[in-house]
């Protein structure tokens, strides 16, 4: 194939490359091709906009043009599917000029193409998704039939193409129910704590439990672990068991510290987490109900707007108090929260990191604390890591914080 990318970086559009890829096929009587799905990317744009998904997509570009020479053959074609695409093709030329290529060939360079895509995208798109990117990577080939248009064959190749990478999905999807099956099962996940300060006094007032998968898996990042949960339909599942490894762990909580608990909103449906249980929980760990919080994040107050307000009213009938955790994240809407009314509202760490900075995340967090001031809530601010953003945080009038600045996940309990 004698057809080159435009530059090092600059992925031409598939309309293109056409012609120059029908001279190519009617030469060599069969043509490979690989698919590249990135268009669940799109949540990016949907949540942050346009212009940072922007900045995504051009980073992946250069990410899959620098594939040629090392995954793929520096001969090999890159294109996008159309202008602005978070789809690719890459056109495979032939190992040698009487080889063509073979489904075990095809199937090992789809994996390792897919593999590599996910790892370097992720790093990329986790301070946005934090779950993985779930790239997804199809093959197929098509040999010359000179009865047939080869406009026809080319799109009947990116077709199946296109059906191959929904197929490598899906076995994926399979997989990864498994798994996350076996560890519920297994009951395989950690429960570590997190102090949560007073920053008058630093002094302790509680802790936040939080949920890790098995060691040295992918699982053990819970951005991982939940997004798998959720693509596989096992979230309700999984978030119970969070819920008692968390009851379990707590015991020996200091009386008058607060537990702050990761729930989803169907947890209301849980008939595990009834009164009289949550009675029966509190009593054993000698929490008084109102020092038991329930956190549920802002982007599920938002896409389960009714679950939440029951879930709301549910826990504050029980006399617990209400977090609403991630505000900020990209999901905002603060006239939601002003409706629900939470005990507390935790800001998401991208608002506060590097908030010493940046004036705009100042007057951000301050018209935050201003409204949760007159709602009677409070703000937690999350991932402290450094004294400046302590600081700034303090300046602003917020007065109560987690972080690494103060302590990293353990085991229960600690002191700072």
């Amino acid at each position: 194939m004698e057809i080159s990318n435009k530059s090092s970086h600059e992925i031409p559009n598939y309309q293109d490359v056409e012609k120059d890829l029908i001279i190519s096929f009617a030469d060599d009587l069969s043509l490979a091709a690989l698919y590249i799905n990135c268009s669940r990317l799109e949540r990016i744009e949907r949540i942050f906009g346009k212009k940072i998904y922007q900045d995504v997509l051009k980073k992946i570009h250069t990410i899959i043009s620098e594939m040629k020479g090392t995954l793929v053959r520096s001969n090999d074609i890159i294109v996008s599917m159309n202008a602005g695409s978070d789809e690719f093709l890459v056109f495979l030329a032939k190992k040698r000029p009487d080889e063509a290529f073979y489904a075990s060939d095809l199937e090992t360079l789809c994996d390792r193409v897919s593999m590599h895509l996910n790892d370097k995208i992720f790093q990329i798109v986790v301070p946005y998704l934090r779950g993985k990117p779930r790239i997804s990577v199809g093959y197929a080939v098509i040999l010359h039939n000179p009865v047939m248009r080869d406009e026809r064959l080319l799109n009947k190749l990116i077709d199946d193409a296109k059906k191959m990478a929904g197929y490598q999905e899906f076995k994926k999807l399979m997989r990864d129910k498994e798994k996350l099956q076996e560890l519920i099962l297994k009951e395989s996940i950690r429960t570590l704590f997190q102090p949560i300060v007073d920053f008058s006094e630093m002094k302790i007032i509680g802790y936040e439990a939080l949920t890790r998968g098995p060691v040295a898996t992918e699982y053990e990042n819970p951005y991982v672990l939940f997004d798998a949960a959720t693509e596989t339909d096992l979230v309700f599942e999984l978030d119970s068991l969070c819920r008692k490894k968390a009851f379990q762990n707590a015991k020996g909580i200091a009386q008058g510290h607060k537990l702050f608990i990761n729930c989803m909103p169907s947890a209301i449906l849980d008939p595990k987490f009834t009164d009289s249980s949550i009675e029966f929980i509190l009593k054993g760990l000698k929490i008084e109900p109102q020092n038991l919080v329930i956190e549920i994040t802002e982007r599920e107050a938002i896409e389960n707007y009714d679950l939440f307000k029951e879930a709301i009213a549910h826990y504050a009938n029980v006399g617990l108090s209400i977090a609403v955790d991630d505000m900020g994240s990209g999901y905002s809407s603060l006239e939601s929260v002003v409706e629900l009314r939470p005990h507390f509202i935790k800001l998401d760490m991208s608002i506060v990191r590097g908030i010493h900075k940046n004036i705009l995340k100042q007057e951000l967090i301050r018209a935050m604390s201003g409204l949760a001031s007159k709602m009677d809530s409070k703000i937690i601010a999350e991932g402290i890591e450094t004294e400046e953003e302590l600081n700034a945080l303090k300046e602003i009038g917020v007065k109560l914080g987690q972080g690494f600045l103060f302590a990293k996940p353990s085991e229960p309990f600690i002191d700072i």
